[in-house]
């Protein structure tokens, strides 16, 4: 008689709203639904993908994505640029800015950019706790005031990794003004641990 394969439980019972997986034994809640309906050939199966689970992401799921809004009034660009020290007229002064190349005020290329990268904490922090490792910022055109920016990230790769107790994560981000033309390109290493006592 062949020995019945072992249900992969470890009586940690939670599922995982962003993989879709338990996070004890890695299974999806059909798999788990299913077990005792299984044959040992269809639980062996699942055990297989089980293993090469555990050794994927096991808080963020690759493809996994998230956008925001950013309006930019003049009064905005004034003061930001005010706050983070940049004190390029461009930033300040509407009749200097409006006899530039540019024809109004344009942002500090540290506003969009602070906006994006803040963009993965507020996110992740909704379920996880973030921590950003590397950015890469390329500044397309220039933002101009009264625009508002359509910003997104996209998880494009990601693995555990035990030394960090958490997911380290590769990301490619986003920003395009209401005219839908790219005005910063990013890109993003961070690790994402699970919220807890253990993180």
């Amino acid at each position: 008689m062949t020995e019945a394969v072992a249900s992969p439980c470890i009586d940690v019972c939670r599922m995982n709203p962003c993989t879709g997986l338990c996070d004890g034994c890695f299974r999806t809640i059909d798999e788990i639904a299913g077990w005792s309906s299984f044959d040992d050939p269809q639980r062996a199966v699942i055990l297989a993908q089980v293993e090469a689970r555990k050794k994927g992401p096991r808080v963020v799921r690759i493809g996994e994505r998230f956008t925001a809004t950013l309006a930019l009034p003049p009064d905005s660009i004034k003061s930001f640029a005010t706050l983070v020290n940049d004190h390029n007229p461009l930033h300040h002064d509407d009749t200097y800015a409006e006899a530039s190349r540019f024809g109004s005020l344009i942002a500090s290329g540290t506003q969009p950019t602070a906006h994006l990268m803040a963009m993965l904490a507020t996110h992740f922090s909704v379920y996880a706790q973030p921590l950003g490792l590397k950015f890469g910022i390329k500044l397309v055109r220039a933002v101009k005031a009264n625009d508002v920016l359509a910003m997104s990230w996209q998880v494009i790769e990601a693995h555990w990794k035990s030394s960090l107790n958490g997911d380290l994560v590769k990301l490619e981000g986003l920003a395009l003004n209401q005219h839908g033309e790219i005005v910063v390109k990013a890109s993003a290493t961070i690790v994402v641990m699970p919220k807890g006592p253990s993180a």
